[in-house]
C-alpha cells in the first residue's frame, strides 16, 4: 500500500483533506478510571471499529486515538491521560470542542466474523479497540456462532466498561482476569492466556480470534491460540504503536515495509508475524 498522503470522500460527496482537522463538540464524558475516560464526540464521517482518528487541540498538540465505538452521529474515544495533549483533554467539559481528522487505518472486517465462532482476547486499554465489536455481537448474538471474551486488567480499579459487562455476560462468554488483587465471582487472578485452553474449540475450522494489548501479551496469546490449533490466517492482531502522522510520512510506525497507520492497525497474523521494528 502506498505511503503517500491521499484524500478520502465523505458521504456528502465532497473531497476532504485528511491533514486538516475539524472542530467537533463533546457530547458526553464517562469516567471509567482515574486515568481512562471515554469521550463521546459528534461526527459527520463514516468510521469502522478498529480505525483511529487524530485528536488535537490548537496550540497544544495531536494524538492518535482508537475508535472504540460509534453510531450514526457520534464516535466513542477512550482516552488515557498520559501526556500533554491528553492532560488538556481531561480539562474539557461536555459542549467543548475537540479537533479531529480522519478516520485512518483499516479497522476490523466485521462481516468476516459473521456466523463464526469469535474469540476476543484483550488487555488493559487494549479492550477499547474491541469494545464496539463486543457490544455489536452481544446485541446481535445471532450474527456469530458464539463469542468468547477474555479481558485482562491490572486490578479492579483499572477495569473498563463495567456497565457494559452484564450484557456481555448474559449473551456471550465473558472471562475477566486481574493481575493483582482478590478473585471473586466476576474476576479470576492471573494471565488471560491461562483461560485459552478452557474454551470450546470444537468448531475450530470456523473460528476467528482477535488479540489486542501490550506486545508481550499479544505474543503469548497468539502462541497459545496456535497451540490450540488455530492457523495464522484465523488470528487478527491490533498493533497500535507509535502512530503519529497517520498518513505514512513521519515513519514512526514503520515496521519493515508496513506502516501501521496505513496498512494497519489491524493485521491478520500471517501478515503481521514478520513485522519488526
Amino acid at each position: 500500500m502506498s505511503s503517500q498522503a491521499t484524500t478520502h470522500q465523505c458521504s456528502c460527496g465532497d473531497h476532504k483533506n485528511i491533514l486538516l482537522p475539524k472542530a467537533y463538540p463533546i457530547l458526553a464524558i464517562t469516567k471509567h478510571t482515574e486515568l481512562e475516560w471515554n469521550f463521546r464526540v459528534a461526527k459527520d464521517f463514516d468510521a469502522k471499529l478498529g480505525q483511529f482518528v487524530e485528536v488535537s487541540l490548537p496550540m497544544v498538540g495531536e494524538a492518535p486515538i482508537s475508535v472504540s465505538d460509534c453510531g450514526d452521529n457520534y464516535v466513542d474515544l477512550l482516552i488515557r491521560n498520559v501526556g500533554k495533549v491528553t492532560n488538556r483533554l481531561f480539562e474539557l467539559n461536555v459542549g467543548d470542542n475537540v479537533w479531529m481528522r480522519g478516520v485512518h487505518g483499516n479497522g476490523y472486517p466485521i462481516e468476516h466474523y459473521h456466523h463464526r465462532h469469535l474469540i476476543i482476547i484483550a488487555g488493559g486499554t487494549g479492550v477499547a479497540p474491541v469494545k464496539g465489536l463486543m457490544r455489536h455481537f452481544s446485541e446481535h448474538p445471532q450474527k456469530v456462532n458464539g463469542m468468547d471474551m477474555i479481558l485482562g486488567f491490572k486490578n479492579k480499579e483499572a477495569v473498563l466498561y463495567r456497565d457494559e459487562m452484564p450484557l456481555w455476560r448474559e449473551r456471550q462468554n465473558l472471562i475477566t482476569t486481574l493481575d493483582e488483587g482478590e478473585k471473586d465471582e466476576e474476576f479470576h487472578l492471573g494471565l488471560v492466556t491461562a483461560h485459552i485452553d478452557k474454551l470450546d474449540l470444537s468448531d475450530l475450522a470456523n473460528t476467528q480470534a482477535i488479540v489486542v494489548g501490550p506486545p508481550i501479551m499479544i505474543k503469548f496469546a497468539v502462541q497459545a491460540l496456535l497451540k490450540e490449533g488455530l492457523t495464522k490466517q484465523q488470528i487478527w492482531v491490533d498493533y497500535e504503536r507509535r502512530m503519529a502522522c497517520a498518513v505514512g510520512k513521519c515513519g514512526h510506525c514503520r515496521m519493515g515495509e508496513k506502516y501501521v497507520c496505513i496498512d494497519g492497525p489491524v493485521f491478520r497474523f500471517d501478515e503481521a508475524e514478520n513485522l519488526v521494528d
